[in-house]
């Protein structure tokens, strides 16, 4: 666990933000930037749930 309340509250909005957002912009982009946006919200939603991200562990950094 390396991700703190903080950091995971901020990553799980805008993990649903970045998922959310996807239907609003099928008219005006193409659909990789669709699926990019999907896959990033999920991430951040993921690394914000169990609380551990690890590129924070490469870098050795902790927000607890």
């Amino acid at each position: 666990m390396n991700v703190g309340l903080t950091d995971a509250l901020v990553r799980l909005i805008v993990g649903w933000v970045f998922i959310h957002l996807t239907p609003v912009l099928k008219v005006k982009t193409g659909r990789v930037l669709r699926w990019i946006l999907i896959i990033i919200g999920a991430i951040l939603i993921l690394t914000a749930v169990t609380r551990y991200c690890g590129l924070y562990t490469l870098l050795k950094i902790s927000t607890l």
